[in-house]
C-alpha cells in the first residue's frame, strides 16, 4: 500500500494544516501554531517515516493510471489519479500528502507558498465577478465556493546562457533633389554582430491537463519568493505532481530563447533595412522543478453544463478565466435599450412634425 503523511499536531493529534496568512502550521482544533523552521523539521521527519512505510509494503492497482493510499487519521482507503501528489480524505477530509509521488526525480526544487488564503481569494473572486454585468447568478451561490480548491501545479524553470550571432548586410538610402533629377544613393554595409545573451526565469508548465490559457494568464509570478521544497506546504492543499519530462519542457524553452535572441540580434540598428541570419548557441542552460499555487474554481452552467473555469494566482491574486454569461439578462437588456431608443425617436418625431 502506497504511503501518505498527514500532519498532526503536537498537542491534540488533530491535523496540521499550512496557513498562507501566517506562513506557518496551524492546527485547526486547538489553534497551534508551528514556525516555518518547524514546518521543514516536520516534514523531513514525516518523509523519512513515510519511506520507512513504503520499504516494508507496497501494492499497485491493475489500472495503472490509479493509486491506493491509507488516511492515517481514520484508516479510509483513499484512490487518486497518478498526477495527484496532495489531496484530502474522502471520508474524514483530513489533509493528505502522497509523499512517494514527490520522491526521487519527481521531488521538486522548490516551492512558492500560498500568500492567499482561501477567505481572501473567495472575496478577490467576489469582488471580481460582482463587477460583471451579466454573469449567471449562480455563479455568486455559496455552494459554488464550497468547490473554491488551492492547489499547487507542477512547472519547469530555465535560465539559459549563450551565445548570439548575426550576419547580414544593412542598406541606408539618401535622396537628392536637383533642378532636373532626383538622386537616390544607397550604400550597402556587412554587418556582423555578437553579443553573449541571459534569458531569466522562462517557464513551461509541466503538467499536459492543465489548461495552457488559464495557468499562462495568471502569470507571472515573483520566483524570488520560492523556498526550498518541504512537503509541509503541500497540507492542506491538493497538489499535482508533473508529467511533462524535464528533456521536452528544456528543448521548448532553449527554441523559444533562440526566437528572443533573434529578434534581438536583428533590432536596435540604424540602417533602412536589415537582412540576414541569426543563431543562439546556449552554453548553460539550469532547470528547476518548482510547484507554484493557484486557486481554481470549475462551474457548470448553462442548460447543456457546460463547464467554467476560473483561476486565481494564489501569490499575487491575478485573475484568469471565462465567466458564463446570463442570456436571458443579455437579452432582457438589449430589448429594454431598443424600446428606449425607440420611443425616443418616436417622440422626438412627433415633436418635429
Amino acid at each position: 500500500m502506497s504511503t501518505t503523511m498527514t500532519f498532526k499536531c503536537p498537542c491534540c493529534g488533530g491535523y496540521l494544516e499550512f496557513d498562507p496568512a501566517q506562513q506557518k502550521f496551524k492546527c485547526l482544533y486547538c489553534g497551534q501554531v508551528l514556525s516555518q523552521s518547524d514546518l521543514i523539521e516536520e516534514s523531513e521527519k514525516r518523509e523519512a517515516e513515510a519511506e520507512a512505510a513504503q520499504e516494508e509494503q507496497t501494492r499497485s492497482f491493475t489500472d495503472k493510471k490509479l493509486r491506493g493510499y491509507h488516511c492515517q487519521m481514520c484508516g479510509a482507503e483513499i484512490v487518486t489519479e497518478e498526477t495527484t501528489a496532495a489531496t484530502r480524505c474522502y471520508f474524514c477530509h483530513s489533509p493528505v500528502v502522497l509523499h512517494d509521488r514527490l520522491d526521487d526525480e519527481f521531488r521538486p526544487d522548490g516551492v512558492i507558498p500560498f500568500q492567499l488564503d482561501k477567505e481572501t481569494a473567495e472575496k478577490t473572486f467576489m469582488d471580481y465577478i460582482s463587477k460583471k454585468k451579466f454573469v449567471d447568478r449562480g455563479f455568486f451561490n455559496g455552494a459554488q465556493l464550497e468547490m473554491f480548491s488551492g492547489v499547487y501545479y507542477p512547472w519547469w524553470y530555465a535560465d539559459i546562457e549563450g551565445e548570439g550571432v548575426f550576419s547580414g548586410e544593412g542598406t541606408r538610402s539618401s535622396v537628392m533633389t536637383t533642378a532636373t533629377h532626383i538622386i537616390t544613393t544607397t550604400r550597402v554595409f556587412s554587418v556582423e554582430r555578437k553579443g553573449r545573451l541571459s534569458f531569466r526565469n522562462m517557464a513551461r508548465k509541466a503538467l499536459m491537463k492543465a489548461d495552457g490559457k488559464l495557468s499562462d494568464g495568471i502569470h507571472p509570478y515573483d520566483v524570488s519568493a520560492v523556498k526550498p521544497y518541504a512537503s509541509g506546504y503541500l497540507s492542506g492543499f491538493l497538489a499535482e505532481m508533473r508529467d511533462v519530462p524535464e528533456a521536452g519542457a528544456k528543448e521548448e524553452m532553449i527554441r523559444e530563447a533562440q526566437n528572443y535572441a533573434a529578434s534581438m540580434m536583428k533590432g536596435n540598428h540604424s540602417f533602412n533595412s536589415l537582412s540576414g541570419s541569426a543563431s543562439f548557441t546556449p552554453t548553460q542552460v539550469k532547470t528547476r522543478y518548482v510547484l507554484l499555487p493557484a486557486w481554481v474554481l470549475t462551474y457548470k452552467g448553462g442548460k447543456d453544463g457546460a463547464p467554467y473555469y476560473y483561476m486565481m494566482n494564489g501569490q499575487t491574486g491575478r485573475v484568469c478565466g471565462k465567466l458564463p454569461i446570463d442570456k436571458k439578462r443579455v437579452l432582457a437588456t438589449a430589448l429594454g435599450v431598443g424600446l428606449a431608443v425607440f420611443l425616443l425617436l418616436c417622440g422626438g418625431g412627433a415633436f418635429i412634425w
